[in-house]
């Protein structure tokens, strides 16, 4: 590696597929930046994590569409190795953790010391580098837009895969029966150790007539859904007709969007709610010049 460089996995051509996406990454040696501004910190990196939307902006499917060649991922987690003149509240020395919406599959970062959070102790690099995709938005969804509270129903589908589990683990934090709707039994055996307290295969059962039958029809409060697809139509079926439901939209991991008849949201007197994460961070950044720590 040649002076005043560090290396990072990187996208230099929009792929047509998912399979040629990840086949398309390079490692590549990309020069450092030298000098700091008062409020940023230079970070050794540690830890990356690959999530779904670095796929997809492969693929220029995602709703950010960084320009051609970009550094994939993220988040991720590290150590502080330099501090701007004017950077309060971290040091050298510091491990962090962080997101930003790409550049994370670096060894050296050079970020905002606002979008850095110190790493709790008995956190690793790899789980903290993990975090912040899943269980902010978890967190966003369940908490801030899905308003879920204890004692009521949840369902999680794709609860097997990252965004799910972690909004399993969430939901029983908040006290909520949590029903955990997945592929395969394997996916679901995982679910019940995060404390699922019901699982369903979907791919052996309809959601609606499974779901109907553990809430003893009763159905759900809150289903938050990052499948998309024909599972995000059975879960407007899986809705309770009281009035008061929340559907939350998370995501398409299926790869179809789905097109939802409003009227099912006439009869059943439910809420259809976005959950963009995000875009939420990038708020609360601005609105309160940065991230707690």
């Amino acid at each position: 590696m040649a002076p005043g460089t560090y290396r990072a996995v990187m996208c230099e051509k929009i792929s047509p597929s998912a399979t040629e996406g990840i086949e398309a990454a390079v490692v590549r040696e990309v020069p450092c930046k030298a000098e700091l501004g008062d409020q940023e910190v230079r970070i050794s990196a540690r830890a990356a994590s690959l999530n779904f939307p670095e796929l997809l902006m492969m693929q220029n499917k995602y709703q950010y569409k960084p320009k051609l060649p970009f550094v994939l991922c993220t988040e991720g987690a590290g150590i502080v190795v330099e501090t701007g003149r004017k950077v309060s509240g971290l040091s050298v020395g510091d491990k962090v953790f962080y997101a930003t919406m790409a550049g994370c599959a670096a060894e050296e970062l050079v970020l905002p010391a606002q979008m850095c959070i110190k790493m709790p102790e008995p956190l690793s690099f790899s789980q903290a580098a993990s975090f912040h995709m899943g269980y902010m938005t978890g967190y966003h969804g369940l908490v801030t837009r899905g308003r879920l509270r204890a004692g009521e129903w949840l369902l999680v589908t794709g609860a097997g895969g990252g965004m799910g589990s972690m909004a399993v683990e969430l939901g029983k934090a908040v006290g909520a029966k949590v029903i955990a709707a997945a592929s395969s039994d394997d996916k679901l055996e995982m679910c019940k150790k995060l404390g699922a307290d019901y699982v369903v295969n979907y791919s052996k059962q309809k959601l609606k007539d499974a779901v109907g039958e553990i809430t003893k029809g009763e159905f759900c409060d809150v289903i938050y859904d990052p499948v998309g697809g024909e599972i995000f139509d059975q879960c407007v079926r899986c809705v309770t007709p009281k009035g008061y439901a929340r559907l939350l939209v998370v995501g398409f991991a299926s790869g179809t969007i789905p097109k939802f008849g409003i009227n099912m949201a006439l009869i059943k007197g439910f809420d259809l709610v976005g959950v963009r994460s995000g875009a939420q961070l990038g708020l609360a950044l601005t609105q309160q010049g940065g991230l707690q720590r």
